[in-house]
């Protein structure tokens, strides 16, 4: 019976919360499938992460009991300081490693639902062990608490995760994300446990408290779930963004590739349709100051940000920031995350548009998107990228720095 109970029993009141969590995490997207091939290997690469997990969390417990005996001080530093940073750390390498950089995670709701998928799957190998050594009926505590517990922390690194690939592609810029996700995480599933642990020790009121505190993230994650969903880059196509001219035969305002509403007449496209850099206002052909602003349309560069490609984008008040650094052969961008150039705007498609090494230059090729790509207020299918060139993905802004030579310096 005992046999019975350790190979069967416990393996299945493991495992069926974790499922029943799992699927509801995975069923909040609503306009793409998932991959249940990556949804599965990254509750594998989770349960998996529970090894180093319990290795590290030895040493610290052995450390703390050499230093302050088998006291509550020692138990309430191993949370704050060990379990609670090393168990986050393990679930969000085994993301970072596998479903963050696979093409499927191209969406910010993804953040939570792969963070939460590695949780669970580190939270059913917890499970586990901790029935086998209890009462199998205590997973009517942990189902609705620590298996919950596990994927709503880990929501809180998944989220950064998200929002870090929109940012630029330095460290600088990505890191500082990560580790913000991480920190209030590990803050979180540190408070949990040493709440856990006073319940045991005060009473009934502060597991009522800790109740009440898993009911608030709960409602907070499933806030920003709802709000991911609605934003979804795959929930509409692109925002179709119409180019307002004159007619050239009797001057109404009209919209290019249409007909005029008052005679009748095609109007159509612009040749060029340059764009402020600042106020986004159009442009006539060759001017040099935006005629709203004021702004200097050509922007020479005010210093060099990177020794390397790149692309900047300026400030109302003149100032360049980077965008991205062209450090690869050939970049995709578009507006869902699985791009390697990832802009958050409605006039920039799903996937926009190529950008590839040749030789010393680099090339840009439009990939059919509704608002184009322009090159110097250009529409361009393909083209070389030159020095100082706006660029424009759809209605983002964006000016060109070719690598700094030793001539330039």
């Amino acid at each position: 019976m005992a046999a019975l109970q350790y190979f069967i029993l416990v393996p299945l009141l493991s495992l069926l919360p974790c499922a029943l969590w799992l699927w509801y995490f995975s069923s909040r997207t609503r306009y793409k499938r998932l991959s249940g091939h990556v949804l599965g290997m990254t509750f594998l690469f989770g349960a998996l992460a529970t090894i180093p997990a319990l290795f590290l969390n030895l040493i610290g417990k052995q450390l703390l009991s050499n230093l302050f005996g088998d006291s509550p001080l020692s138990q309430f530093l191993l949370f704050v300081l060990v379990v609670g940073p090393v168990e986050e750390a393990m679930k969000l390498l085994a993301v970072y490693f596998y479903a963050y950089r696979r093409p499927e995670f191209d969406e910010p709701l993804d953040g939570v639902i792969y963070s939460a998928t590695a949780a669970l799957g580190f939270a059913a190998i917890e499970n586990v062990v901790y029935l086998a050594q209890n009462d199998p009926m205590l997973v009517l505590l942990r189902g609705p608490l620590s298996n919950p517990g596990h994927a709503l922390f880990s929501a809180l690194w998944g989220m950064s995760l998200s929002q870090a690939k929109t940012k630029p592609n330095l460290f600088r810029k990505r890191f500082p994300i990560i580790l913000q996700g991480w920190l209030y995480a590990t803050l979180l599933h540190s408070l949990f446990d040493v709440l856990l642990m006073a319940a045991a020790r005060l009473g009934i009121l502060v597991f009522v408290l800790l109740v009440f505190l898993m009911i608030g993230l709960f409602f907070w994650v499933r806030a920003r779930i709802r709000f991911h969903s609605d934003t979804s880059p795959h929930r509409e196509g692109t925002l179709v963004l119409p180019t307002r001219r004159y007619c050239q035969e009797c001057g109404a305002k009209a919209t290019a590739g249409m007909s005029c509403p008052r005679c009748g007449v095609f109007v159509p496209e612009p040749e060029e349709l340059e764009l402020c850099p600042i106020c986004a206002t159009p442009q006539r052909p060759g001017a040099k100051f935006c005629a709203r602003c004021g702004a200097n349309i050509k922007l020479p560069a005010k210093e060099n940000l990177d020794t390397r490609p790149h692309f900047v984008t300026v400030s109302p008040d003149g100032d360049e920031h980077i965008a991205y650094i062209l450090n690869e052969t050939e970049i995709l961008v578009g507006r869902t995350l699985n791009n390697e150039f990832v802009i958050e705007h409605p006039s920039v498609s799903k996937r926009h548009a190529r950008i590839v090494a040749e030789a010393s230059d680099y090339s840009i090729y439009d990939l059919g998107s509704s608002n184009g790509t322009f090159v110097n207020g250009k529409r361009i299918e393909a083209t070389k990228l030159e020095d100082g060139c706006e660029i424009r993905f759809g209605r983002a802004h964006y000016i060109y720095r070719a690598k700094r030579t030793e001539a330039a310096e």
